[in-house]
């Protein structure tokens, strides 16, 4: 039998007014076109609160002052299976932007109930999980 090998990924939401900040992937070879949290892997050696707030501060320029865990979703999608954390921040100073534009070929801001197309279906379940205040969903997307 195989050890499965696969990803953490965290991400952070930042929540304004209604709003939920999102990048489109552009360039990256997955997922590009699609709308995403600020996120990525985790790294080796980092702690996963310590791997959301660098991702966070390297795509959007903004390093939340404080974050709060919000869901895990373990994914399989195709053949990639993975971990995700999603974290909201609590604080931050500053304004978001596009920090990493060799990923990313838009920033802006969205209203929670008119998310852009295409993003992946999991970010609803988030929102949904942290207004229930549950935490925990295995995602299958095909």
């Amino acid at each position: 039998m195989t050890r499965a090998s696969f990803p953490v990924v965290v991400h952070v939401m930042l929540l304004s007014k209604s709003r939920l900040f999102l990048l489109r992937r552009a360039n990256t070879g997955f997922m590009d076109g699609y709308y995403g949290l600020p996120g990525g892997h985790q790294h080796y050696g980092e702690n996963v609160s310590e791997a959301a707030l660098r991702e966070c501060e390297e795509e959007t320029g903004v390093r939340p002052d404080e974050i709060r865990p919000v869901c895990v979703i373990p994914y399989r999608a195709g053949h990639h299976q993975g971990l995700n954390f999603v974290f909201e921040a609590v604080r931050w100073h500053g304004t978001p932007g596009l920090a990493e534009p060799e990923l990313f070929d838009r920033a802006e801001w969205f209203f929670l109930d008119r998310l852009p197309s295409p993003h992946p279906p999991w970010i609803v379940e988030a929102l949904d999980l942290r207004t229930r205040q549950d935490w925990f969903l295995e995602y299958v997307w095909d």
